[in-house]
């Protein structure tokens, strides 16, 4: 008997509409407990504030951050120039063979004597505490909520008196500010409002003036500092300054505006070579300035004053972003507003197993949260939000793996004006880059330090062979192609991508001549697979994919341009110039492209799957190349992913999404469920949905955030270079679901698209603005079948316009 299963692929031109257009429905997170930890608060940010909320109804604790904060540690920012003695240390490392870049490391540590300096770490702007004048203290009816939709906080309880309390929170996408309401029993609102912050590197300078809370702050070290103001509007009642706080007695209700502005001082050249802090630079024409309070009071002499008002214009904007896309897996939002989120993360921490309805939540929360912590830069390994002037890793952009897995998301979950935050970074960086490579390697073009915050100057490094990493500024690089990939815009191509492609390449031009072996193949003596300190040997495969991505997309760029028409043969010759993959005796793609050397799949990083991941290099028409790759990914399943014996390294969040990011490209649903389920079973997840790098909640990750909602689009449908893969890694216990409004490379975007594996249904409206020729790749036994263009097979055109297709399936 034969079951024929009929299934739909329109290509139509709808416009997208916001997912959550419903007021009445509650997207986000609620718990019946303050905050005992800034760990525990609740996020809220327009991508350059934040805000942790403690929602303490005696004595409430707000962290206000600001996405520039980074304190000066007073490092001498300069770097060792090796110019002169480059060449001598080139031919050692490749007189060393295969152990080049350990050669060259020692080397370059005997010349320069270099230890660690570490990145200017993130820190919080100031604490703002109110104590309550509740009438006693106790209160039922307690709820802290983080509203997806909207970006506000809120916090309500009862009084022991049975009257209603509640404070509301959100920083303002339009207005740039934060803005709080405190609301009560008429005539009986009030408080004691004061600022917290200080450090043994900072100058503070506090205040209360009228009904301003200030705080003046200087950086010690030099490079400038920032100014604080809450202003404090209530409605009725009194207001009293008293010292450095202020108190407000018998009010209706009370307003706040709360704003952070930063200021930049110019460093001697002595102290530093940062651009960034150069006098130079263009920035400090406007920026020196360190008394921002006018600034700050022309911002807020602006605003109305009424709660409503301004929340209503940030939330359009802030739920136009989050509203964009849209999973469902196996619930509606009717069922989706009814449960509570915490309730079903403990369900599924005690089933040790991740429900597709928890997973549509975290798919939700994780874009909340980037949308929170994205504007005009990317977040940082710590999103928007610490409370401790101490995070781990400096809370930096570490650019080895980090900060590529935190924007990971933008573009396929419909996002792509918050690209322009990470561009402006990169490219506000070249002039680093580029004393990097002269000084270091005494090349032309660009090449990064692996950590950065205030500079990407090669600085951090020293024991930890840092100076080998290479090849982070090209993979850094891969996402403005990419952008292109999804947008199809050739302006950015021309001017924003082929320039610094162009720097990168010419980098690896001048590194590279004269290194070719008895094969012509390129060497690279300065090598490195991140993070395998230990392992330091030519040719990572990481650093040859790296290179040949920067090539590759160049030579594409400019013939898609027209331009270039003298340098493409060139780049030709530097591709072709580059070391073979390799695949070892057993069938396994190789960490190092040279023979003899010693493998270590019990790690963290999985950069030698590079090219399978996030270059897409080859596909499953490349047998061999796949193969090798599925067993190189099956050793890293069953030598990190399931070893237990060092979980503080191997079960680390960025290796996890690792795994996640592999499997999606394999067709690996079965691995996909496991990291969810590790994940809850793990403890990895905070009340308020941010990731813990490590389990058992032990610190802010964003690296899981900024990746989890692509790897789920991508398990669900992935496109590359007009192949358009449907369903390639579903776990088996998302049956049905749904999914709306991403974006796919090649300039498509999935309007609708729904499965149920029960019914035997698949829909899908796909929208593309151009011809064009696709392929769909389908799950077993499935083919298409076109009613109105008369076309079969899975090589399809898309017309502009409506085109309406069905899918077949045949079971015996």
């Amino acid at each position: 008997m034969c079951l024929v299963r009929f299934f739909s692929l329109i290509i139509s031109l709808s416009l997208a509409v916001s997912a959550y257009g419903n007021d009445d429905l509650f997207i986000g997170s609620k718990t019946d407990k303050p905050a005992s930890i800034w760990q525990e608060g609740m996020l809220t940010g327009n991508g350059i504030m934040g805000a942790i909320m403690f929602g303490n109804p005696i004595c409430e604790e707000i962290v206000f951050t600001h996405n520039e904060l980074y304190l000066p540690l007073g490092t001498k920012e300069i770097v060792p120039d090796l110019r002169t003695c480059f060449d001598e240390l080139k031919k050692k490392a490749l007189d060393s063979g295969n152990m080049a870049p350990s050669v060259f490391h020692a080397e370059i540590l005997k010349k320069t004597g270099k230890t660690i300096s570490w990145t200017d770490p993130f820190h919080p702007g100031f604490s703002l505490q109110i104590k309550d004048s509740l009438r006693g203290r106790e209160y039922t009816d307690y709820e802290m909520s983080e509203n997806f939709s909207t970006g506000e906080l809120a916090v309500s309880w009862t009084d022991k008196y049975g009257e209603k309390w509640n404070r509301r929170l959100f920083i303002s996408r339009k207005d740039s500010v934060g803005v709080m309401e405190i609301n009560g029993p008429k005539g009986k609102v009030g408080g004691t409002f004061s600022l917290s912050l200080g450090h043994d590197l900072v100058s503070v300078k506090k205040s209360a003036f009228n009904n301003e809370l200030r705080a003046h702050v200087v950086y010690d070290k030099g490079k400038g500092g920032y100014e604080n103001v809450v202003r404090i509007i209530p409605l009725g009642g009194r207001l009293e300054v008293k010292g450095n706080d202020i108190e407000v007695h018998n009010s209706d209700k009370i307003l706040l505006f709360i704003q952070i502005r930063p200021w930049k001082s110019p460093l001697s050249k002595e102290l530093s070579e940062a651009w960034a802090y150069n006098p130079s630079n263009p920035d400090f024409s406007s920026n020196t300035n360190s008394d921002k309070l006018t600034d700050i009071h022309n911002c807020m002499d602006r605003l109305q004053t009424d709660y409503k008002e301004l929340l209503k214009a940030h939330s359009l904007l802030h739920s136009e972003l989050f509203g964009r896309v849209e999973l469902s897996l196996g619930n509606d939002d009717k069922g989706r507003s009814e449960i509570n989120t915490l309730k079903l993360l403990q369900m599924c921490r005690n089933d040790r197993q991740a429900s597709p309805e928890f997973i549509s939540y975290l798919y939700d929360a994780c874009r909340y949260l980037i949308v929170c912590s994205t504007n005009n830069k990317p977040a940082n390994l710590q999103g928007l939000w610490t409370g401790t002037w101490n995070p781990e890793w400096s809370g930096d952009y570490t650019l080895d793996s980090n900060i590529q897995l935190e924007i990971q998301s933008l573009m396929s979950c419909n996002m792509p004006e918050l690209m322009e935050g990470y561009f402006k970074l990169i490219e506000s960086w070249v002039e680093d880059c580029r004393t990097n490579a002269l000084k270091m390697y005494n090349c032309r073009g660009i090449v990064s330090n692996p950590r950065a915050s205030n500079t990407p100057l090669y600085l951090h490094w020293g024991n930890w062979p840092g100076e080998l990493a290479i090849g982070t500024m090209g993979w850094m690089l891969h996402f403005f192609y990419d952008y292109y990939l999804f947008t199809g815009d050739k302006s950015f191509l021309r001017d924003r991508v082929v320039p610094l492609l162009k720097e990168s390449a010419l980098f690896y031009e001048d590194l590279l001549a004269g290194t070719e072996d008895e094969n012509g193949k390129y060497r690279f003596f300065i090598s490195y697979s991140p993070e395998q300190d230990d392992l330091l040997y030519m040719n990572s495969t990481f650093d040859v994919a790296v290179a040949k991505n920067v090539l590759t997309n160049l030579i594409k760029s400019s013939r898609i341009l027209g331009i270039e028409s003298d340098n493409i043969p060139k780049w030709e010759m530097m591709l072709k110039k580059m070391p073979e993959y390799k695949i070892n005796a057993s069938g396994v793609f190789s960490e190092w492209t040279v023979e003899g050397v010693r493998e270590n799949p019990n790690h963290r990083h999985h950069s030698h799957l590079l090219p399978l991941y996030q270059f897409c290099e080859f596909d499953r028409s490349d047998t061999i190349m796949w193969n090798a790759s599925c067993k190189a990914f099956e050793e890293k399943v069953l030598h990190w992913l399931n070893n237990n014996d060092n979980p503080d390294s191997n079960h680390i969040t960025h290796g996890l999404m690792n795994q996640l990011q592999c499997a999606a490209r394999l067709g690996r649903g079965d691995i996909i469920q496991y990291v969810f389920d590790l994940l809850v079973s793990g403890n990895y997840i905070y009340p308020n949905f941010m990731i813990s790098y490590w389990p058992g909640l032990r610190g802010f990750g964003f690296d899981p955030v900024g990746t989890i909602p692509d790897v789920i689009n991508n398990s669900l449908i992935f496109s590359w270079n007009d192949k358009i893969d449907i369903l390639p890694a579903l776990p088996k216990t998302w049956r049905r679901g749904s999914l709306s409004n991403i974006l796919l490379r090649g300039v498509v975007k999935v309007d609708k698209f729904s499965w149920d594996l029960d019914k035997g249904e698949i829909f899908l409206v796909l929208y593309s603005d151009t011809d064009k020729d696709v392929e769909f790749i389908l799950p077993d036994k499935y083919f298409v079948f076109s009613v109105d263009s008369n076309q079969s097979g899975n090589k399809i055109k898309l017309f502009k316009g409506k085109n309406q297709f069905r899918f077949k399936q045949i079971k015996s």
